[in-house]
C-alpha cells in the first residue's frame, strides 16, 4: 500500500518547486519530475527554466505545519510491507552471549575501582618518593616549579586546541555530507585520482631523498592503483547512487549522528576504565622491590583476556551504532512515515531494539571478531619481540588478518538484517548470503569505492581542521607553549599538526561510519524490497534503477 500522506507532501513540494507535472514516458518508470521529501530535487530535464526560490522554506515540516497536509498519526501502523521478510515479534535473541557481556563488563569495572586505583596511587607514591630523592641531588627548586607552571600552561593550550579541532572536524564533516549529496560521482573520482597523486607525490620525495628502493616499491603500489582505478571507474556511477540513497535516509534522520558522537564518548570512558582496570591486575602486587624499583610478575592468560575484553567492548559498541543505523534506514525506507524528523522515532526505537532484543546477537559476531583481533595483536607483539621465527609470527599474523576481514566483512551484512527484521545473528548471516547469491550479487557487494570516498573524507576534514588549530594556535599565543617535549623553545607545529589530524580524522571518520553503515543496509533493502523504495521514494528508485543497469546490466536483475 502507498504511502498516502508522504506521495502528498512529495506533490506539493513538486508543486512549489517545479509547478505542475505533467505526464511523460519514462520507460515505464514513474515520472521523476518531482521534488523529494529527502530533498533529492528528481528533475531529469536539464532545460527547465524554473526559478527557484532559496529563501522558501519548502521543507515537509513547514509543509504539515501550514496545514496543507494533516498527517494522521494512527495511520502509521498500518505503513508498507517489508519485502521477503516481516519483522520478527520483540524477542531477546543470543540471550547468553548478552548476560556474559554485562557481567563482563561487571568485572572491568570491579578491577578498575578496587585495583585500578590503587595501583596508580602506589605508583603515584613511589614516583614521588623518587622524585624528592633526585630533588635532593640538585638545587634548582625554583627552576623546577616555574618548569611545572610551564607544563601546565602548554597542557591547558593544547587541551583548547584538541576541542576546537574536534568542533571543526564535525562541522566540516557535516558540510561534506551536503556536498557529496549533489556531487557523489565528483567525490568518488577524486579519491581514486587523489590517491594516485598522493603516491606520485611520495615517490618524487623518496627519489630527492635518495631512497631508489623506497620509490621503486611506491611505483609498483602506484602502477596496481592506477590499474585498480580503471577497472572500477565504470562502477562510479553505481557506488553515487548508493551513497546518494544513503545520505537521504541520514539528512532525514539526522539525530543519529548526535547518536554516533554519543557512542564514541562511551568507547573513551571505556578506555579509561580498560587502562585502570589492566594496571590493576597487572601491577597489583610486586614481586619485589630493590632500592625502590619494583618488578612484576606478569600472568600471560590475564594480559590476553584483558586484550579480549578491549576488543569486544569496542566492537560492541561499533555493531550498536551499524545496528541502530540499520534500523532507521529501514524505518525510512519502509514506514517513512515514523522517519519525518531529526530525532525521529524511528531512532530511539532502532536504538532500544539494538540495546535490548538485538544485544545478544550483536555481542556474539562481536565476541567472534574480538577473538581473531586479539590474536592478531598477540602475532604482531611477538613479531616485533622476538628475532627468531620472525618469518613464522609474519605469517600468522597474516591469516589472523585475513580471517578478521573475512568475519567483519560477514557482520557487516548480518547486522543489516539484525537492524532491518530483528533476527539471530546466525540466521541473518545466513540469509544475506543467500539473498545476495539468490540475486548474483556477490561480486556487486565486494565494491569498496564508498570506503575510500568517505575515508578521504575524513582525511580531508582532518587536515584542514588541523591547519586551523596550528594557525589558531600561533594566532592566541599557544605556538610557544603547545610543545609536547620537555623543551618547550623548539619548534613543535608538526607535532602539534600531526595530533590534531589524528583527533580531526577520528572525529570525521565517526561521522563517515554512520554513512557507510547506510550504504550497506540501502544495498540489503534494495536487493530484499524494491518495490516498496519505490513507492515511498520513486525519484531515488529511478535513479538507482538507472544506474545499476548502467553499471551491472546483466548482474542486477532489474
Amino acid at each position: 500500500m502507498q504511502d498516502d500522506t508522504t506521495q502528498q507532501i512529495e506533490e506539493k513540494l513538486s508543486e512549489r518547486l517545479l509547478g505542475p507535472s505533467s505526464d511523460g514516458d519514462n520507460c515505464g518508470h514513474n515520472n521523476t519530475n518531482v521534488f523529494r521529501i529527502d530533498g533529492n530535487h528528481g528533475n531529469t530535464n536539464r532545460h527547465s527554466n524554473r526559478h527557484i526560490n532559496n529563501h522558501e522554506d519548502i521543507s515537509a515540516t513547514a509543509i504539515m505545519e501550514a496545514g496543507e497536509i494533516i498527517v494522521d498519526p494512527g495511520a502509521a501502523a498500518g505503513s508498507a510491507g517489508f519485502g521477503g521478510h516481516q519483522p520478527l515479534q520483540p524477542e531477546y535473541r543470543d540471550t547468553p552471549f548478552a548476560l556474559a557481556f554485562l557481567a563482563h563488563l561487571g568485572v572491568m569495572v570491579f578491577f578498575a575501582t578496587a585495583w585500578g586505583f590503587s595501583a596508580m596511587r602506589q605508583d603515584e607514591t613511589t614516583g614521588a618518593s623518587q622524585s624528592q630523592s633526585q630533588s635532593q641531588t640538585t638545587d634548582d627548586d625554583n627552576t623546577n616549579s616555574s618548569s611545572s607552571g610551564s607544563n601546565s600552561i602548554h597542557l591547558s593550550g593544547l587541551l583548547w586546541l584538541s576541542c576546537l579541532t574536534c568542533i571543526a572536524s564535525i562541522g566540516i564533516s557535516a558540510v561534506s555530507l551536503q556536498i557529496m549529496m549533489h556531487h557523489a560521482e565528483t567525490l568518488i573520482q577524486s579519491s581514486l585520482i587523489g590517491s594516485c597523486v598522493f603516491m606520485g607525490i611520495t615517490i618524487a620525495l623518496f627519489l630527492i631523498d635518495g631512497v631508489f628502493w623506497m620509490a621503486v616499491l611506491w611505483t609498483l603500489m602506484l602502477l596496481v592503483t592506477v590499474w585498480y582505478a580503471r577497472s572500477v571507474w565504470h562502477t562510479i556511477p553505481f557506488a553515487a547512487a548508493n551513497l546518494r540513497t544513503a545520505l537521504s535516509a541520514i539528512q532525514t534522520n539526522g539525530g543519529i549522528c548526535a547518536l554516533a558522537y554519543g557512542i564514541a564518548a562511551l568507547a573513551n570512558a571505556w578506555t579509561v576504565v580498560w587502562v585502570l582496570a589492566f594496571v590493576g591486575v597487572t601491577f597489583r602486587e610486586p614481586s619485589s622491590c630493590v632500592s625502590g624499583v619494583c618488578t612484576y610478575n606478569t600472568n600471560v592468560l590475564s594480559v590476553v583476556l584483558l586484550i579480549l575484553s578491549f576488543y569486544w567492548t569496542i566492537q560492541v559498541l561499533q555493531n550498536v551504532l551499524h545496528v541502530t543505523v540499520s534500523g532507521v534506514v529501514g524505518t525510512w525506507w519502509f514506514a517513512p512515515r515514523e522517519s519525518l524528523s531529526v530525532f525521529s522515532p524511528a531512532i530511539v526505537d532502532s536504538f532500544r531494539r539494538a540495546t535490548t532484543y538485538s544485544f545478544g546477537s550483536i555481542c556474539m559476531g562481536s565476541l567472534l571478531v574480538a577473538v581473531i583481533q586479539s590474536l592478531e595483536a598477540l602475532a604482531r607483539s611477538a613479531h616485533q619481540n622476538n628475532s627468531r621465527g620472525g618469518i613464522l609470527f609474519c605469517i600468522v599474523e597474516c591469516i589472523l588478518r585475513m580471517l578478521s576481514r573475512i568475519a567483519e566483512y560477514f557482520n557487516r551484512w548480518a547486522y543489516c538484517y539484525i537492524g532491518l527484521y530483528g533476527f539471530d545473528y546466525v540466521s541473518s548471516g545466513k540469509k544475506a548470503m543467500e539473498l545476495f547469491q539468490a540475486r548474483g550479487w556477490t561480486t556487486i557487494v565486494t565494491d569498496n569505492l564508498i570506503y575510500r570516498s568517505l575515508l578521504l573524507v575524513a582525511i580531508v576534514a582532518g587536515g584542514i581542521s588541523a591547519f586551523l588549530g596550528v594557525l589558531l594556535a600561533k594566532a592566541m599565543g599557544w605556538a610557544s607553549t603547545t610543545s609536547l617535549g620537555e623543551n618547550t623553545n623548539t619548534n613543535s607545529d608538526g607535532t602539534v599538526f600531526l595530533l590534531l589530524f589524528l583527533i580531526g580524522v577520528s572525529m570525521s571518520y565517526i561521522l563517515m561510519k554512520v554513512v557507510l553503515s547506510a550504504v550497506d543496509t540501502v544495498i540489503v533493502a534494495f536487493a530484499e524490497a524494491p518495490a516498496e523504495f519505490n513507492t515511498h521514494h520513486p525519484a531515488l528508485y529511478n535513479n538507482m534503477i538507472q544506474k545499476w543497469r548502467l553499471v551491472f546490466p546483466d548482474e542486477c536483475g532489474f
